[in-house]
């Protein structure tokens, strides 16, 4: 899989944000949410392990997003003219 590239490792979570091409503070906030497990060694040394971001990645990648904003309203409309 196209995360296979994490397993085995400790990431900084500025290498695991440039290496996803998301924002250091999502990878934060998904730390403290519980969804990565992530490892404090000291002041400002926090290492992710890669597995849990790998594993987590992935599962977001196999369930479908629900729509948002105007298009989820869109749907709304469309679900009501049915019945």
């Amino acid at each position: 899989m196209a995360f296979d590239q994490f397993r085995g490792r400790l990431l900084s979570p500025t290498t695991a944000a440039r290496e996803t091409e998301i924002c250091v503070s999502q990878l934060y906030r998904w730390i403290s949410s519980g969804y990565i497990t992530a490892t404090k060694l000291g002041y400002k040394m926090t290492r992710i392990d890669g597995d849990s971001l790998a594993d987590f990645l992935t599962s977001r990648m196999d369930e479908p997003r629900p729509p948002r904003g105007k298009y989820a309203k869109a749907k709304i409309g469309e679900l009501a003219g049915q019945a």
